[in-house]
């Protein structure tokens, strides 16, 4: 009787042990692939975060230059080139436009900057809603729309 619970206890006793062992390797696989995964969302984040960088802005402002003379200057503010870039402020009295031939404009790289000329006549309004529009490097088409004082 005594032989045959020391042969059960060894036998438990190896059993624990190989339980341990293999609970051991399995966590220890289970911390290799928490980290791959880690290091894979964090490789992500960065590619996202490095693609949002490049995505072109275009902004538009009303500069006065002198007597019934202005200029709307159009620029990128963002980090990627803009392409066929287009302004428009609809259809105001008051208002001539001698560089409409400029439109769209091929291709505007970061921080640069183009301008248009506008002459006042009659009324004009005190100010007017400018729309930008322009594709970035992918062909992804963006607008925006601002309201700029004269």
């Amino acid at each position: 009787m005594e032989l045959a619970a020391i042969i059960l206890s060894i036998l438990s006793l190896l059993l624990a042990l190989i339980s341990f062992i293999v609970s051991f390797k399995s966590q220890r696989l289970q911390n290799r692939v928490n980290e791959i995964e880690l290091k894979l969302k964090q490789y992500e984040l960065e590619k996202k975060e490095e693609e949002q960088l490049k995505i072109p802005l275009i902004e538009a402002r009303i500069i006065h230059i002198i007597n019934n003379k202005y200029k709307i200057k159009v620029w990128n503010s963002g980090n990627g080139v803009a392409k066929n870039i287009s302004v428009s402020w609809g259809e105001i009295s008051g208002i001539t436009n001698f560089d409409k031939d400029k439109m769209p404009f091929e291709f505007l790289e970061p921080q640069k900057s183009f301008e248009l000329l506008l002459i006042t006549y009659d009324f004009p309004p005190r100010k007017i809603c400018i729309t930008t529009e322009w594709e970035d490097e992918a062909g992804e088409k963006h607008t925006k729309i601002q309201w700029c004082d004269m």
